[in-house]
């Protein structure tokens, strides 16, 4: 393992799925890692990365929060040898786009199939099929569990939005999609997504300045996939620890029943959708978060854990007056809740490397 840290993005954009890499490389005893908010992320690309992941969420946002100085940092951090991971909404940034502010990350030639499909209008209001997309509408055909083709061996993972690509032209593939399973939920006509899926790209690596670009469709990452997570940490080039990790036990009376409540509130949200920037959000994307912290509450000094047990309750507060629906948004809650799972593992790492 490097004795350099990987830098995951949990800022501003940054949906759920980053706590299944914090709970990949825990379980694999890969602690040198960070989860830092998009200032933060900046600042820490150079001699203190080797690594940066940026995973799934409302890719607009996070391109909005990283225009400027945060492309141009990670211009320079590939170009001089580091490598950048981007699975779903982290794959579509650096990707050929005359958008703003995408246009100012074009680092990789590839383009994509799942957009502007049938000519159809796009969607005003975010969904899980489509987002508007310039003039155009970048759609998702399916969604859910696929089966991916890995230098001849099969594996399963799942897609949650991420792109499918063009056959590339100088980049290398990884994987291929190979077809659905019987848990793929399909969200167009099967015509369509037996014409753009079977055998298209769905991870590359692109070459740029001394360093690399490994951009993944599917999320191999996700916890109910061992197979697929093996194969990611293959990608990375990472191996896991032999290294145990001990986990302590503290009084966190006051954290566990803010979260304990805060749990009862997002029940109450019945899994219905709202808006969250340009991405659906939902009660499971909330909970995966609130486990997030719930599992590593044993690390925190006393004074962290009240900071995120006042902001569990305020999140809670926002959780029961929140107007529910799809028409509903719910920015600030989403960000304070996803900032507070992010102080806390990054702190719970921090831990880890501290204590071995």
């Amino acid at each position: 393992m490097t004795s350099r840290d990987i830098v995951v993005y949990a800022g501003r954009g940054s949906s759920h799925s980053w706590t299944w890499l914090a709970d990949l490389f825990e379980s694999k005893g890969i602690f040198r890692v960070r989860f830092l908010d998009s200032s933060e992320f900046v600042l820490h690309l150079g001699d203190q990365a080797s690594m940066v992941i940026i995973s799934g969420g409302d890719g607009f946002a996070i391109a909005d929060e990283l225009r400027g100085k945060g492309f141009e940092r990670l211009r320079e951090f590939i170009s001089f040898g580091g490598r950048y991971v981007g699975i779903c909404a982290g794959a579509y940034l650096p990707l050929p786009s005359t958008i703003d502010p995408f246009l100012e990350f074009n680092l990789s030639s590839t383009r994509i199939e799942n957009i502007g499909f049938h000519g159809q209008d796009p969607p005003n209001v975010p969904s899980r099929i489509a987002v508007r997309y310039g003039s155009c509408s970048i759609v998702h055909p399916i969604r859910g569990e696929l089966v991916l083709d890995a230098d001849g061996c099969t594996l399963l993972a799942p897609l949650y939005g991420g792109p499918i690509f063009k056959e590339p032209a100088e980049d290398h593939v990884l994987l291929r999609y190979r077809g659905l399973t019987e848990n793929t939920e399909v969200q167009m006509s099967r015509r369509l997504v037996d014409y753009v899926l079977p055998g298209r790209p769905a991870a590359i690596r692109s070459r740029f300045g001394k360093g690399e670009l490994l951009l993944l469709g599917p999320h191999l990452e996700h916890p109910k996939y061992p197979e697929a997570n093996t194969q990611f940490l293959k990608l990375l080039g990472l191996r896991p620890s032999a290294l145990p990790r001990s986990e302590g036990v503290r009084d966190t009376q006051s954290l566990e029943s803010a979260i304990a409540d805060l749990k009862v509130a997002i029940v109450g949200l019945e899994n219905r959708s709202f808006i969250v920037g340009k991405k659906l959000w939902d009660a499971g994307r909330y909970l995966e978060l609130v486990r997030a912290i719930e599992a590593r509450t044993w690390t925190l000094s006393d004074d962290l854990a009240e900071e995120i047990a006042t902001a569990l309750w305020r999140v809670r507060e926002a959780v029961i007056a929140m107007n529910v629906g799809i028409e509903s948004e719910a920015d600030e809650t989403t960000q304070l809740l996803v900032e507070t799972a992010r102080a806390c593992v990054d702190d719970h790492f921090q831990s880890l490397v501290r204590g071995r």
